[in-house]
Formats: structure tokens, sequence, C-alpha cells
């Protein structure tokens, strides 16, 4: 039993003995570190439910929690606070029954829920941008962060592949490279196996056939209706369609492995285009879907405002069908076929609306029932005018940029000395990747997930503050005093700490809160909570490192602050690990 739970026990049985209700104790971490490690501050409640002086409450309970030796002190304090400090002798001897396992002293619930979690949604054909920044490190860290919690979660990637752009594609093709078989509606062979163009030709293709469907309207309609012929299945568009995807999807998987970002689907928009069209038939028929100046919607309640919604435009008058219909389907195939307790949707937070009207369709028609339908959404990357963020040249960056700007600038800290001061080339060229990616993370991930966040390229790669490098230091320090010494990193029960300074009793008390940070993570999906802590253990294992010499101890003292280092790193690697940061072996 972790720490926390462990004094809430004993709160509890304090309050049971005095004769109070124990159904809101309100035991956390203390506000005031400086005056206690943990506060109870359920008084306040029962003494506003009994109409009696919360001291009066307060006091009876802390008179029974110093009998035991668990605590060092407690007091109360204010109207009522009950303040309670854990002897040293107990902070040691927890260690490794509560640290050693691999949730690091977090409980995992008995009920394990199963969550899909959409993210990434990257569209065919198009480069990854800055946009994709941030769904793509949010999204891998919720997944981890819900797995560490013990939840089976499904990501899936949710391509953009079937919509407009692919028309838009096919037509400028076409235009340019008319006489290709897929083109001709007479031919019978086999397509070519291998694309007659490349992923970036398909980079370049797509802004220019953008643009001219916005001066043509004619090259727009013939977009429209090549996109309604792959949709229903022209054998020639179908076999373009798959080399879009091929090449594309290859690019992706090439830049989301760099972020150490996966996935368990690959699925896209197109995955349920049958499931779509059969949703469609039978709303129609059961009188749902509404027709509207040539569309089709389901009108909408309410909005969390309290205004109207708008409708759920399923159906266009030209006949296409909308992003909205595709993503009730998806819903529908999902909680077929996985029977979720959540899907959970790390997109844009400029597209609340959409999920808003999303959400309420699917409990309109009764389509996700006990499900869960979770927004999650995030704010926008701005450069250090506080402005959209682009290039030194004044372009919008693409993610390649991003990781290439990250990795350079970790290489030219190596170049400078500041950092890699005994690494080879090719020690440096590894570790420079491994270095610039989690900084880049990092820098994304220590943000509340909602708000804007400044990207400054001139201290993404800082040793001093709240940086990727300044954490990957401090972890790198842990394996190396262990290194030196010789000590192993297993963890084993002869690993006991043994509390003689102000810096071991910080660091011990940091490891053991990680629980509550974690469960604070898991309910508001906030990756920036579990980044909050790491770089608050690292300061505190900095500090340690400072105050406490190791090598230089005598034989049981450096035993105890060599397994407290054991214990640091243990519980710093799951963190990292949460955050999908890679660590390296040298820095």
């Amino acid at each position: 039993m972790n720490l926390l739970n462990q004094i809430k026990e004993k709160v509890a049985t304090a309050f049971t003995a005095c004769g109070f209700d124990t159904s809101n104790t309100l035991v956390r971490l203390s506000d005031r570190p400086d005056m206690s490690d943990y506060q109870a501050n359920g008084a306040l409640p029962l003494a506003k439910a009994l109409k009696q002086n919360p001291r009066s409450i307060a006091e009876p309970i802390a008179a029974k929690l110093r009998e035991d030796s668990f605590f060092e002190s407690v007091s109360v304090d204010g109207p009522g606070f009950i303040n309670m400090r854990i002897s040293d002798a107990v902070l040691g001897a927890q260690a490794f029954n509560v640290l050693s396992g691999p949730q690091c002293g977090y409980e995992r619930p008995d009920e394990i829920k199963t969550i899909v979690l959409d993210y990434g949604g990257p569209n065919v054909a198009k480069a990854l941008h800055v946009g994709h920044l941030r769904p793509a490190v949010i999204g891998e860290s919720i997944k981890r962060i819900c797995r560490f919690v013990g939840d089976k979660v499904i990501a899936d990637v949710h391509l953009g592949d079937w919509g407009k752009p692919m028309g838009l594609l096919i037509t400028e093709l076409q235009d340019r490279f008319p006489n290709l078989p897929y083109f001709d509606d007479t031919f019978t062979g086999d397509y070519p196996a291998e694309a007659p163009f490349t992923s970036k030709d398909l980079e370049t293709l797509y802004p220019v056939a953008s643009a001219h469907a916005k001066e043509d309207e004619d090259y727009a309609a013939r977009a429209r209706e090549n996109t309604r012929l792959l949709q229903n299945g022209h054998r020639g568009y179908r076999a373009l369609w798959n080399h879009f995807i091929n090449l594309s999807v290859s690019d992706i998987k090439e830049l989301y492995n760099e972020l150490d970002v996966s996935f368990d689907l690959w699925r896209g928009e197109s995955h349920v285009h049958d499931r779509l069209q059969n949703m469609i038939a039978r709303l129609r028929q059961s009188g749902v879907l509404i027709p509207d100046q040539g569309a089709e919607i389901i009108p909408l309640g309410k909005a969390k405002n309290g205004n109207d919604l708008p409708p759920l435009i399923m159906v266009k008058s030209d006949g296409a069908v909308m992003y909205g219909a595709t993503d009730l389907a998806t819903i529908e195939e999902r909680v077929d076929e996985f029977h979720p307790d959540a899907i959970l949707y790390v997109v844009d937070a400029r597209q609340g609306l959409h999920f808003e009207q999303v959400f309420s369709g699917a409990a309109q028609i009764n389509l996700a029932n006990g499900v869960s339908l979770e927004h999650l959404g995030f704010g926008t990357i701005n450069g250090t005018d506080n402005k959209p963020y682009k290039t030194r040249s004044g372009g919008i960056p693409t993610l390649r940029y991003l990781i290439d700007t990250a990795v350079t600038a970790a290489r030219q800290k190596m170049e400078s000395g500041e950092m890699g001061r005994d690494l080879n080339e090719k020690e440096k060229t590894r570790i420079s990747k491994i270095v610039g990616v989690s900084a880049l993370k990092f820098a994304d991930l220590m943000n509340e997930r909602m708000k804007n966040y400044i990207f400054d390229e001139d201290k993404l790669t800082s040793t001093e503050g709240k940086t990727g490098p300044y954490i990957l230091y401090a972890i790198v320090r842990m394996k190396s005093v262990l290194d030196k010494l010789g000590a192993s990193g297993i963890l084993t029960k002869a690993d006991t700490v043994t509390i003689t300074a102000p810096a071991e009793r910080q660091l011990l008390l940091r490891l053991y809160a990680l629980p509550d940070s974690v469960q604070t993570a898991y309910d508001n999906r906030a990756p920036h909570v579990i980044a909050d802590y790491l770089f608050k253990l690292a300061q505190d294992f900095n500090l340690f490192y400072h105050d406490c010499p190791i090598k230089d101890a005598d034989e049981e003292t450096q035993k105890s602050r060599l397994a407290l280092t054991k214990y640091a790193l243990h519980v710093a690697e799951a963190c990292a690990d949460m955050l999908g940061l890679q660590i390296p072996d040298k820095m």
C-alpha cells in the first residue's frame, strides 16, 4: 500500500475512534511542506454538518494520531487543519515495499477500463506540420498514462484518407498525366505495383490542386465527381488511392517512429465507408435524418453554453458525406468491435463545436449508450511573438523541420562542449537525436494541454530550467552514480534507506508522492502533471546529489544513498516512459 493510502487508513481509524463519520477525511499532500508532509481537512466539512467548532473536532483526532509512532508530529492549525509529519524511520522503512514495483506505489483499481484513443489524425498526401506535433505527443502520453494505471487502450491514428482531398489529387494527376491507365475506363489489366509518383510529389501536387479548385469551379466540380467515383468503387481511382495510402503511411510512420509514437490501428475514414452507407439508410428509414435545402441533417439540442447547437449535416446537397457522419459511423464501429468504456479524441480545441455536435448526434441515435465520449482539446504552438509559430524564413514548419531543429540544436550543444564532452562522433549523432526529440516533446508536454504555448528554438535544448535536457541530465546522473560505484540498478529488499539529511527526506517524500500525481494526470488527461512531477524530482535529486556525498560517505551511509538513488532512477524512468521520453545512457 502506498504511503498516502496508509495515512488515509490511519486518519479514518482516528476519526472512528473519536466517534466521527469517515466518509470524507480529505487527506492529501500538504500545501505547506515546510510545516508538514500531509494534511487532513475533513474536520471542516464535518464541523459544518454537526454545527461545531472544527478545532473541537480536529483536536481529539490529532491526539489519537499522536499515539501512533508512524508520525513524528501531528498538529492542528488554522480553523482545523490536521498537519502530519511522518517519522524518518517510517519513511526509510517503506521504500522497498512501496516503490520497488513497476507502478512505483500506484495502486491499480480492481476494474480495468477499455479505452479507444483517437489521436494523430494525419491526412494522406499532405506533409505533417507543426499542428501534428501536439496530438501525437499528447495522445501518446495519455495512452501511456492510461496503461500505467491499468487500462486497456486501443490507439487509432484515424487517417484522413477519404474526402475531397483525394478527389483533388486524382483530378490534378488526371490533367497532368491523362494517359495513365488509371484514367482509362476500358483498361482491364493489372495496374502498376509501383506508383508513378512519390510522396513528395503528392505533397507538392495537393496545394496546387487545392488552389486550382478555389479559382476554377469546373475543376472543383470534377474533383467532387472524382471523389464520388472513388468512394463508389471506381477501379482505377481505387488503385491510385492505394498508392496515396501506401506512400503517405510509410512517411508518416517514419516520422512517428522518430517521435517514439505508435498506434495499434492504422485505420482511416475510408474504413467505415460501407458501415456509413448502411447507417445513413437506416437513419433515413427511421426518420432521424431530416431533409434540409437538399442536404440531410440531424437536428440537435442545446450546446454546453446553453445555445442551440447547429444541426449535424450528414449528407450535403451534392450527395457528399460529411465528417460528422463518418465520425458517427466510426463510433458505432468502435463500440461494436471493442466494447469500450470510453472513446477519447485528442484533437485541436478549435474543433470543440464539431465534437459537441457529433457527441450530441450519437446520443440522439443511441449509438454509444454507457460509453463516455471525450474531446481532449489542446492549444496551439506559438512563436516568441505569441503568433502562430513559423520557421525563421517565415513558412509554416513541417514536423520534419521541428524534429531536425531540435536534433540540430542538441548537436550544437555537444559541439560547443556544453554537453557531450566525452562523446565520440558516433555517440554524438545517436545521443543528439535522443536528446533533441526528448527536448521537443518535453517542451510541449510540460504545458497544460488546453493552453497555447511558445516554442522557443533558442531555449529548446537548454540544460538549465524546466527543459528536457535538464530532466535527462538528472536521470543520466543517477545512472552514472550507480555505475561508477558498481551498484546494480535492480532493487532488492536490501536496498534500505536511512535518513540523515534534509535533502534525503525531501527526495524520498517526492518519490512517495508519485501515485497522487499519476491519479491527477489520469483523471484530468493531463500529461503536464507528470512532466511537472518529473521536473521537481530532478530538482530534488540534484539537491540530494549536491548536499549528500555518496562516494566519500561511510559504508552504511553510502549504501543507503545508493539505494535512494536506485529508487529515484526507478521512479524517474517510469515517469519518462509515461511522457514518451527516451533516456540516453550518457550525455
